[in-house]
């Protein structure tokens, strides 16, 4: 425990002070961006992971979108013709005009007129009318894949949007950490350098006072001995 004398004269206190001061702010600074850091760390992971589950979700409306694309002729003339090649190579497709085409000649053979001209009028135009029903109906189950891959890419934007804006964010504590650190520090360093001023002016007060009480205790101060009775 410091005397009188430490305590007036001395700039050590307040210089240690200051230090622990500077110190406290340091720690402060270090211990915010480090709890950031946690954050971000457990953050991004999932960031990423919602954004590749977006991807993937996108990559797969993708493709029936760019088969609706090749379909409906905007890819090209050739690319029109390999999406008409995998539609009717689909399930269902020739088995269904197969049986319908059968049930037209079962039709003509009954009325004796197998291969007569109107029995191959019928048989192209049901194969023809056919062929364009179906392929609407392809053409509506593709339609679909461009609500989704819109979708997907959207939720997959946002999700990196929100990161950003998160980076941001942290971007900006971290700001105010540092500034707040460095104007304590500031503060705390220039209390330290002006510690010895202050202990030099509380000396010079000191004595000052001191020599005032001695000069009125003197009489020439205006304190003057009481005398002393007859």
């Amino acid at each position: 425990m410091g005397n009188i004398f430490t305590d007036l004269f001395s700039s050590k206190p307040a210089e240690e002070a200051a230090k622990a001061k500077a110190a406290g702010f340091a720690n402060a600074k270090t211990d915010a961006n480090a709890s950031l850091d946690a954050g971000i760390a457990q953050a991004t992971p999932l960031y990423d992971q919602a954004y590749g589950d977006f991807s993937t979700l996108g990559a797969k409306f993708g493709k029936g979108q760019d088969l609706y694309n090749d379909a409906t002729g905007v890819n090209g003339a050739d690319a029109a013709t390999r999406a008409a090649g995998i539609y009717r190579s689909l399930p269902g497709y020739s088995a269904g005009r197969d049986m319908g085409i059968n049930d037209l000649e079962r039709r003509a053979a009954a009325r004796g007129d197998l291969g007569g001209g109107i029995t191959s009028a019928d048989t192209i135009k049901f194969a023809s009318d056919y062929d364009s029903q179906k392929y609407g109906s392809f053409l509506s189950s593709l339609a679909p894949n461009l609500a989704g891959a819109t979708t997907a890419t959207a939720g997959g934007a946002g999700v990196r949007a929100t990161e950003a804006g998160a980076d941001l964010g942290v971007a900006g504590q971290r700001a105010g950490f540092n500034y707040n650190a460095a104007t304590g520090t500031g503060n705390a360093n220039a209390d330290a350098a002006l510690a010895p001023y202050s202990a030099s002016s509380n000396f010079w007060g000191a004595l000052t006072g001191l020599g005032g009480l001695a000069l009125k205790a003197s009489g020439i101060g205006g304190f003057a001995p009481t005398p002393a009775k007859a």
